[in-house]
C-alpha cells in the first residue's frame, strides 16, 4: 500500500460536497453563518459562492474574515481555509472569498494494490534478496 498525503490546494475543494461558511465579528468571535455547497474556484485565490441569508454583525463594512471548514463522511481528511470575504453585490448573497492560507488535517490516505500489484511487488522484493545473499555468500 502506497501512502498519499493530502496536499493544501484549492484543487481538493471538488472532494468535498459542502462546507460550513464562519464569518469573525468586531471581537474575533467566530460566527457560523450557513453550510455552502456549489463552491467556485475562481483565479487569483479567490472562491464564490451563495448563502441562503447572512446574520447581521455590528460591523459597518462589507469585508469580513472568514473561514471555510470542509468535512466529509468517508474521506480521511479535513481542510480548513483562512481568509477575506465580501459580498459582491449589494442585493444578492453572493460571496467572494480570498484564500490567505490553507489547512489539512487528517490520516494519510491510502491507496490500495490490485492482485496484479501485489504479486509483481513480492516477487521483485523477494529477488532482491535472494541476489543479496548470493552476492553476500550467506
Amino acid at each position: 500500500m502506497t501512502n498519499i498525503l493530502p496536499t493544501n490546494s484549492l484543487e481538493n475543494i471538488s472532494r468535498f460536497e459542502y462546507a460550513v461558511f464562519y464569518c469573525m465579528n468586531q471581537s474575533s468571535e467566530r460566527i457560523p453563518v450557513a453550510v455552502v455547497k456549489n463552491i467556485s474556484v475562481l483565479s487569483d485565490n479567490r472562491l464564490e459562492f451563495t448563502l441562503s441569508h447572512f446574520p447581521v454583525l455590528e460591523n459597518f463594512w462589507n469585508v469580513f474574515a472568514g473561514e471555510l471548514y470542509f468535512y466529509q463522511k468517508g474521506l480521511s481528511f479535513n481542510m480548513n481555509i483562512h481568509g477575506t470575504a465580501w459580498f459582491k453585490g449589494t442585493d444578492d448573497l453572493t460571496v467572494q472569498f480570498r484564500v490567505l492560507f490553507v489547512e489539512s488535517a487528517g490520516m494519510l490516505e491510502v491507496k490500495t494494490y490490485t492482485l496484479h500489484e501485489t504479486l509483481s511487488d513480492f516477487f521483485s522484493n523477494t529477488s532482491l534478496f535472494f541476489k543479496k545473499m548470493i552476492v553476500s555468500g550467506f
